[in-house]
C-alpha cells in the first residue's frame, strides 16, 4: 500500500525543523526537500553535470561545489537560467524524493518549504502549514542564520503571504509559544487524523 503523504510547509523562521524533528523522534518517516537538495547538488551528481553543460562551469567553485550565491543571482536576473535550473534541479530533487517515498510505509511527512509556491501539493493528501507571528519568525531567522533584519525581511517579503498559505493548508500549526505547546499541537493533529 502506498504511503500516506502529509506535506509540511511554512515560511522562514516558522519552525518547520522543530516539527519535523519532533515527528522523527516519534518514529515517523520525514523526507526533507532541503536535505535532498544537498544530496542532488554534490559535485559529480547528474543534475550538476547537466547544469554545467547548460549554464557553464562558472557556477562552480574550484573544489567543484556549487556557487550558490552566483547561481541565485543568475536565476533572479536571467529568466532562461531560472527555467533551466527549475527543469533540471527541481526535476532531479522531485525524482529523488519520489524514490524515498516509495520505500516508506504508513504516513510519510514531506518537508517542502516552497510547497505551495512550486505549484501544487506534491501528491499530498493533507498539508500542514507551520506558522508564527512575523516578529517571532524574524527573530528566529536572524538568530539561526546570523542574518541582519533587512535581509530576513526581504526573504519574508519574497515568499507567498501567510494569509494565502493559510487558505491553501488543511491544517495550520501555530508556533508562537513554547516547544511543549508545539508538541501538544502536533499530537492533537496526529490523533485527529488517525496517524498514530
Amino acid at each position: 500500500m502506498a504511503a500516506k503523504r502529509i506535506g509540511i510547509t511554512g515560511g522562514i523562521g516558522a519552525g518547520k525543523s522543530a516539527v519535523t524533528a519532533y515527528l522523527r523522534g516519534r518514529g515517523f518517516s520525514v523526507i526533507d526537500a532541503d536535505e535532498v537538495q544537498r544530496e542532488a547538488t554534490r559535485p559529480g551528481e547528474i543534475a550538476m553535470l547537466q547544469l554545467a553543460e547548460e549554464i557553464g562551469d562558472d557556477i562552480f567553485l574550484e573544489d567543484g561545489e556549487l556557487n550558490r550565491p552566483m547561481l541565485a543571482d543568475l536565476m533572479f536576473s536571467e529568466p532562461d537560467v531560472l527555467y533551466v535550473v527549475n527543469l533540471i534541479l527541481h526535476g532531479d530533487i522531485r525524482a529523488r524524493m519520489e524514490k524515498k517515498i516509495a520505500a516508506c510505509e504508513g504516513a510519510v511527512f514531506l518537508s517542502v518549504p516552497l510547497l505551495f509556491e512550486s505549484g501544487g501539493r506534491w501528491g499530498c493528501e493533507m498539508v500542514w502549514l507551520v506558522t508564527a507571528d512575523d516578529e517571532i519568525r524574524l527573530a528566529r531567522a536572524m538568530a539561526r542564520d546570523g542574518a541582519d533584519e533587512e535581509a530576513v525581511r526581504a526573504r519574508m517579503a519574497a515568499q507567498m503571504p501567510e494569509e494565502e498559505k493559510r487558505a491553501l493548508a488543511d491544517v495550520v500549526i501555530e508556533n508562537d509559544g513554547t516547544p511543549e505547546e508545539l508538541y501538544a499541537r502536533i499530537e492533537t493533529e496526529l490523533n485527529l487524523h488517525n496517524l498514530l
